[in-house]
């Protein structure tokens, strides 16, 4: 079975007008994304948002878009919590998670900052240690498990890192930094904003506590969506930062009160968006339909051709992993003598083509999604040699 590109790319308007090369960031949304959100706003506007029909309707989508992330994450639906973002998800970990002085929480030196400054503010406000793990340029999957192996002792509580290092493209050897954690009883925390939609998810293989994902990146759904997983036997333990309308099995008007320990809807705080919501679970669908794996091994092939032509350009250095375990749709590169925001900005005004510019390394990252071609990875090349001083 392969991907019909040809159909992919005619239900995304934006690649007839550039190449688009920053899925990494947040992807173009297809017509079957926009198309949903339009019909779902009319029909709650139009009919009354608070009618039986349309609340029930909006439990349904809900339900189901739980339904459909768990398949996506092979998990089950009580394990999915939906967010509006990544860092909402991490935030509902880090702020439900009990640390005493000394613990420590274990970050990598590429993170980013909603990785980054979580782990800092748990240092101001709960006195617990930070260790920051530096595996060193152009780290092996080894590499970067005996640096955080290194950095473990009997009072780490959390390792928390990225899937997917938004940096340099770097995919973490999860499995592996996952089972040295767990030998000896800290958990584990992933950032995963360059997963869904990206790479193929399993989460009782990655083994990890909790996983946090956006929908507006590799999924191509709308802004403010997302989902956090959470492995069933640690909900009981992680307590709700914010209090709201689920946060209760019973209550009464006397003071008479049970909160909710064992359901992961307790962290559910008030009214979201059904029209987001449903733009979610078509982006969510589409990609169940088409085939996670097909669409990593497409991602990888694009980003391998990429890498392969920037490697062999004089003037061009490459900073994320050429072949290997480490390798992911993200291609992170440097022009020699030339700011990054210069190349991302010529490579646009020159060419249509949208990239990043990243500044810790200083370089430019292109993310090779799956509805992108080979010609369009060819043609990114071709303009850096253009750029090259060599």
């Amino acid at each position: 079975m392969t991907l019909d590109i040809g159909q992919i790319r005619s239900e995304i308007p934006t690649v007839g007008m550039m190449t688009y090369l920053n899925t990494g960031w947040s992807g173009p949304s297809p017509t079957y994304v926009v198309e949903a959100i339009e019909k779902r706003l009319r029909y709650e506007s139009y009919s009354g948002p608070t009618t039986t029909e349309v609340l029930e309707t909006g439990i349904a989508i809900r339900n189901r878009s739980k339904e459909a992330v768990a398949k996506l994450f092979n998990a089950t639906p009580e394990e999915i919590l939906l967010t509006e973002n990544t860092t909402e998800g991490l935030n509902v970990v880090l702020n439900g998670l009990r640390f005493d002085a000394g613990d420590e929480v274990i970050v990598c030196d590429l993170e980013h900052p909603s990785v980054l400054l979580p782990a800092y503010n748990l240092r101001a406000n709960r006195d617990v240690t930070v260790k920051i793990v530096r595996p060193g340029a152009d780290p092996s999957p080894q590499d970067i498990v005996d640096a955080y192996a290194g950095a473990m002792t009997n009072r780490t509580r959390l390792v928390f890192f990225s899937h997917v290092q938004y940096s340099t493209g770097v995919r973490m050897p999860v499995t592996d930094i996952t089972e040295r954690a767990h030998a000896i009883g800290a958990q584990v925390l992933v950032d995963g904003a360059q997963g869904p939609g990206h790479l193929a998810l399993d989460m009782p293989a990655l083994g990890v506590d909790f996983y946090s994902s956006p929908g507006q990146k590799w999924l191509l759904g709308p802004d403010q969506t997302g989902a956090l997983y959470v492995r069933r036997d640690r909900v009981p333990e992680l307590q709700p930062s914010r209090i709201g309308y689920a946060f209760a099995e019973s209550y009464d008007l006397k003071g008479g009160f049970v909160p909710a320990r064992d359901d992961i809807g307790k962290f559910m705080v008030s009214t979201t968006s059904m029209p987001l919501r449903v733009g979610y679970l078509a982006a969510v669908e589409r990609v169940l339909e088409l085939g996670p794996g097909l669409i990593e091994a497409r991602q990888l092939m694009l980003a391998g051709r990429l890498k392969r032509a920037l490697s062999d350009t004089p003037g061009v250095q490459v900073l994320s992993p050429l072949k290997g375990a480490g390798c992911s749709g993200l291609t992170t590169f440097a022009v020699d003598g030339m700011d990054n925001e210069v190349v991302a900005g010529r490579l646009w005004s020159d060419h249509t083509i949208l990239v990043r510019a990243i500044s810790h390394p200083s370089a430019v990252r292109a993310s090779a999604s799956f509805f992108n071609t080979e010609d369009e990875v060819d043609a990114l090349a071709d303009a850096v040699r253009g750029l090259a001083p060599g």
